[in-house]
C-alpha cells in the first residue's frame, strides 16, 4: 500500500505528530482506538493482515525537513515492531530517518522487537523508547496477539541498561485490571517518565477514575516521578 503522506499532525497531546509504517496491526488487542477510528473498513482485515506502507521511507526523507521540529510519536495507530517488521525492517528504515532530523522521536511499542534496533536508537540523544503497560502480568483476553507485559518490561530494563531513555505508557487503564501504583513502584527504578490515560471507547465508568486519582498523584508527587496524565483523564 502507498501513501500520500506519512508525518501527520496529531491530536495526542504528548506528542506533535504520528507516523505510521503499517495499515492494520497483528496484536489484535480488544481496547484498541485505531479500531474504532477506522470504522469505514474492514476492521478484521485491519487488525489480521496489516501492510506496509511501501513509500513510507521516500515520504520520510520528504516530509522530516519540510514539518516544524516537534515530537514524533512512532507509531499512533499500528505497533512499529509487530511481528510483519522482523521479516520487513520497515521501520527501522524509517526510524533512522527520522533520528536524523531535529525532532524528538518517542517509539511507543508492545514488543521486544524493538532491542533489534538497540544499536541503532542508542546512538541518538532525540529519542525515548516507551511500552504500553496494562499490567504485572500478561492479559491474552485484552491483548490476545501482543507480547504480554512480563515481555515488555524486561525489554524496557534492557533499554535502560543500554543507556536509552525510557517511559511507559499505562494507558489504557483498565478499570478493575490496570492497577497503576505497583506497575510503578515494580519499574520506576529503570523508567524515566510515565504516561496515564484512560480506557475509551469501551463505557469505563467516570467515577471509577474520578475516586482513584487523587490518590495516584498524591503518590507520583510523594516519590518525584516524572509522569503526565492525560487531559482526559483529569476532566473525568
Amino acid at each position: 500500500m502507498k501513501r500520500l503522506g506519512l508525518i501527520h499532525l496529531s491530536k495526542i497531546e504528548w506528542t506533535d505528530y504520528g507516523v505510521n509504517t503499517y495499515y492494520g496491526c497483528q496484536h489484535a488487542c480488544k481496547y484498541c482506538y485505531a479500531k474504532f477510528l477506522m470504522k469505514r473498513y474492514d476492521s478484521q482485515r485491519f487488525f489480521a493482515f496489516p501492510e506496509p506502507i511501501e513509500n513510507a521511507v521516500e515520504l520520510a526523507v520528504k516530509e522530516v525537513v519540510i514539518r516544524p521540529p516537534g515530537r514524533i510519536m512512532f507509531c499512533t495507530m499500528t505497533d512499529p515492531y509487530q511481528p510483519i517488521e522482523e521479516k520487513l525492517g520497515l521501520s527501522r528504515k524509517v526510524l533512522e530517518v527520522l533520528l536524523e532530523s531535529k525532532h524528538h522521536i518517542l517509539v511507543c511499542t508492545k514488543s521486544g522487537l524493538v532491542a533489534r534496533d538497540f544499536d541503532l536508537i542508542r546512538q541518538y540523544k532525540n529519542v525515548e523508547v516507551g511500552f504500553t503497560i496494562t499490567a504485572l502480568t500478561d492479559l491474552p483476553e485484552w491483548e490476545p496477539y501482543a507480547p504480554g507485559n512480563t515481555k515488555r518490561i524486561e525489554a524496557l530494563m534492557d533499554a535502560h541498561e543500554v543507556g536509552i531513555k525510557t517511559f511507559v505508557s499505562l494507558e489504557p487503564w483498565i478499570p478493575g485490571v490496570t492497577d497503576p501504583i505497583p506497575i510503578i513502584e515494580k519499574t520506576k527504578r529503570f523508567v524515566d517518565r510515565y504516561i496515564i490515560g484512560k480506557l475509551n471507547y469501551h463505557g469505563a465508568p467516570s467515577n471509577y477514575y474520578r475516586e482513584r486519582l487523587p490518590s495516584l498523584i498524591r503518590f507520583l508527587e510523594r516519590n518525584n516521578i516524572n509522569f503526565l496524565i492525560k487531559r482526559e483523564l483529569l476532566n473525568e
